[in-house]
């Protein structure tokens, strides 16, 4: 069974567009969205909320923007420095500004502690949060009409590191990606921009060494990468992957990415969405290790196709490097993907470090949320998660991984997934630092408890099976199920089966004239062992006389005593075998019988049923005739011995 995924709910007043956890504090989320420039009623906000509680969400700061504005269309949450956090976010300048050529997109917002409330002595100072604009300004080379901060994305914030950034237009005709360094205090530096021929889906940022960054952005069918920092060699961009067949003139029928996202150094993760709504497929590409050529696909798992295009994708490396040259060793990658069907799809993967070799596990689904919001999902994001230093003990509290999504609904939502650390019997993969996983066993065990769950169920099938034929007297005994079942369950087991009243076998005969008293109550044989059974006596009785007469009865045979060990049924309507009175009935023996005679009777009891050719006429010896029609009565003879 799947552990519990707690989730809150929260409905602000505005739309929201975009999320992003403290990358220090995983309880702090900040959301953003609004209504646009000169929509009277729906306000543009950037809201602070508390994560804390798994089952609530809590509003803690909010900053209003100008309604004369754009909404906040990204949003990215920095490095904190001492007890201040930086956002930054898109949002672009009023209609008027845009018209004379200015268009301070750039926003950067402060989130700083403040005190409210003095408190009792004997009671903590309530502290609370507050945004603040601190900054706004232009960093895209053009001003156009359209243009909008599309895309905003930081690279992994590590301690007393420089910081990389950047952002990538939407809807301009001259497109163009902004590289940048944070600043604490002032405006960010510009580093360089990157002139594109498209505009990009997707951007994303992985350190490689203290100063070393590698920067990677796609666009619909192509992937470049570019070297940053101490490894820059001022060389452009690298295309290091073209989608196959997008040069041939025809794109409408070939795949799009939609977001990227980076794994390691060595491997990158794509979302795709196929033409006309196909599908969605991820894809981890390995890139060569020269940084020149062309990807090779390690991995690719094509979603359920209930899910015809996507719209984000979130990742998250469950044991990243403790400092920004460590070494990338076992760890597990969270993958979620934001499907058009308002459902979040997660998935897992497995990194494996041997010899100097990383190898990527096949793409895993593990749990799929329905119906997450009222309306399209526009943000996805999780929390940054950092494994316990320390060994694990019985204090250490649960870890957990959280997931943040927001809606055009202007819902928020955030999901709390347990974490669970590695057993120390896995050798493969330990670490001087406890590492964790998602909740969830792995496809070889759930296909050997399925086998299992299968083997006792046929077992348990066969018990029963063997124990009602025990019951019904089929098979011998062997479970002795009768010494433990009730009597009255034992009764309604072996009970044999009833026909219906209405039945009627086929052949089956019913006798139109009651047999004399001298005969038995079972019913006529219809077999050529009837002659057996009266050659068959008891062997404890005298050797009986038998009388076979044809026609009508014979006078006062009911009166006739019968040997009780005799079975002698009705032969047929007109055939009757009874015990023989040798004063009442005279016969002849079958050498005495003429060959006319012998042919009817012969003709008579085959037609009967009782005698067939391969008998043979010995049977006959020791039985009497009477003659055919009732014309004469009878003899006697000693039945065979």
């Amino acid at each position: 069974m799947a552990p519990l995924i707690p989730s809150a709910k929260l409905t602000l007043p505005y739309p929201l567009y975009a999320c992003d956890f403290d990358p220090i504090d995983s309880s702090r989320l900040v959301v953003g969205g609004g209504g646009g420039a000169g929509r009277s009623g729906v306000e543009n906000k950037i809201t602070l909320l508390d994560t804390s509680n798994p089952n609530e969400l809590v509003e803690v700061a909010e900053l209003d923007l100008s309604k004369e504005e754009d909404n906040v269309a990204s949003l990215a949450v920095g490095q904190t420095q001492g007890d201040k956090t930086l956002i930054f976010a898109g949002v672009n300048s009023s209609p008027a500004d845009l018209a004379r050529g200015t268009n301070a997109h750039f926003r950067v917002i402060r989130i700083s502690p403040v005190s409210k409330g003095k408190g009792k002595a004997t009671e903590p100072v309530a502290i609370t949060s507050k945004l603040s604009e601190v900054l706004r300004c232009p960093l895209f080379t053009n001003v156009e009409r359209d243009l909008y901060q599309r895309v905003i994305r930081l690279s992994r914030p590590y301690v007393g590191q420089a910081q990389w950034g950047a952002i990538a237009t939407g809807f301009a005709k001259d497109s163009e990606i902004v590289l940048f360094q944070p600043a604490q205090n002032g405006p960010p530096t510009s580093r360089s921009a990157i002139k594109l021929a498209k505009e990009i889906v997707d951007m994303d940022f992985i350190q490689t060494g203290k100063d070393d960054f590698l920067f990677a952005y796609a666009d619909e069918q192509d992937i470049y990468v570019k070297k940053l920092g101490s490894i820059d060699d001022g060389a452009e961009p690298e295309c290091v992957y073209i989608t196959p067949a997008s040069r041939s003139g025809e794109p409408v029928t070939i795949p799009s990415f939609r977001s990227m996202r980076w794994l390691t150094k060595d491997f990158i993760i794509m979302l795709t969405n196929i033409h006309s709504q196909g599908g969605v497929v991820l894809q981890i590409l390995r890139l060569p290790p020269s940084g020149k050529g062309q990807c090779r696909i390690a991995q690719s798992h094509r979603l359920p196709s209930s899910i015809k295009k996507a719209t984000g994708l979130a990742v998250v490396n469950l044991t990243p490097p403790s400092t920004p040259d460590g070494e990338q060793g076992y760890t597990q990658f969270v993958i979620a993907v934001a499907g058009h069907d308002i459902s979040i799809s997660l998935f897992k993967v497995d990194l494996q470090h041997e010899a100097n070799n990383y190898l990527v596990t096949p793409i895993k689904p593990f749990r799929k949320f329905k119906n997450v919001h009222p309306g399209v999902i526009t943000g996805i994001t999780f929390s940054t998660f950092t494994p316990p230093t320390q060994s694990i003990t019985a204090s250490t509290p649960p870890q957990h991984l959280k997931l943040a999504s927001t809606g055009i609904s202007n819902t928020v939502i955030v999901h709390t997934l347990p974490l669970f650390p590695v057993p120390l019997s896995v050798k493969r993969g330990q670490s001087s630092t406890p590492r964790y996983v998602v909740a969830l066993p792995s496809s070889k065990a759930i296909y050997s408890f399925g086998i299992i769950v299968s083997m006792l169920l046929a077992l348990l099938a066969a018990i029963l099976t063997q124990s009602v034929l025990e019951i019904r007297g089929v098979v011998e005994p062997h479970l002795g199920a009768a010494k433990y079942l009730p009597v009255p369950l034992q009764e309604a087991i072996g009970k044999p089966y009833t026909f219906p009243s209405n039945y009627h076998a086929l052949n089956t005969h019913i006798s139109t004239a009651p047999i004399s008293t001298s005969l038995s109550d079972t019913p006529s044989a219809s077999t050529p062992d009837f002659f057996a059974s009266l050659r068959s006596p008891s062997p404890n009785s005298a050797p009986s006389k038998l009388y076979l007469h044809h026609g009508p009865p014979v006078p006062d045979v009911e009166n006739q005593d019968i040997s009780p060990d005799i079975t002698s049924p009705e032969l047929s309507s007109s055939i009757k075998a009874v015990l023989h009175d040798e004063e009442k009935h005279e016969g002849k023996s079958w050498d005495e019988l003429t060959a006319p005679q012998k042919e009817n009777w012969k003709r008579k009891l085959k037609d009967a049923g009782h005698w067939a050719e391969e008998m043979g006429e010995a049977i006959f010896k020791g039985v009497v005739f009477g003659e055919l029609g009732g014309l004469v009565g009878a003899a006697v003879v000693q039945a065979a011995r």
